[in-house]
């Protein structure tokens, strides 16, 4: 099995299960529960607890991606200097978007870790609002960054 087929998968992979999930959580998700489920005191820790999984599917999925992404440069396509434009606006957008999940996962997830203990919905709710806006930016990321590497891998001169 050629090399560079098993890294194109995984790359491929991590980003339907990371953006997929974003979207998931962003679009359908966390709206359905906020009009649903009225009770912060019920909403918030459904919320944290789904949020912690997606997390581990979010490290899973970024690591595959940066791994797989990095590697294959210098293998495959000839070193950073070799890439087209859009190819590197791909790379360098998909690690500010691995850079703002951990923030997401190191600030204002935490303070929501927090606020569930306590028990302190409007801490939650300032947490999730964070958590929100900050997937909404991942999200919107997400498509620039699908754009770059499909126009970059057509060959599309830029």
């Amino acid at each position: 099995m050629n090399t560079l087929w098993i890294g194109q998968f995984v790359h491929i992979a991590g980003v339907v299960v990371w953006i997929g999930g974003l979207f998931f959580a962003t679009v359908v998700l966390a709206p359905v529960l906020q009009a649903e489920i009225t009770q912060a005191s019920t909403r918030i820790p459904l919320l944290h607890a789904i949020l912690r999984r997606f997390f581990l599917w979010v490290w899973i999925a970024g690591a595959a991606l940066l791994i797989s992404g990095y590697t294959m440069v210098p293998l495959f396509y000839g070193g950073f200097a070799a890439l087209s434009a859009p190819i590197q606006m791909m790379m360098g957008l998909g690690t500010l978007m691995v850079m703002l999940a951990l923030h997401v996962y190191f600030a204002p997830l935490k303070r929501l870790r927090r606020a569930v203990r306590d028990q302190d919905w409007k801490a939650g709710a300032r947490a999730l609002d964070q958590v929100r806006l900050l997937s909404g930016v991942n999200l919107l990321l997400s498509l620039v960054v699908i754009l770059m590497g499909v126009w970059g891998m057509t060959g599309t001169p830029w």
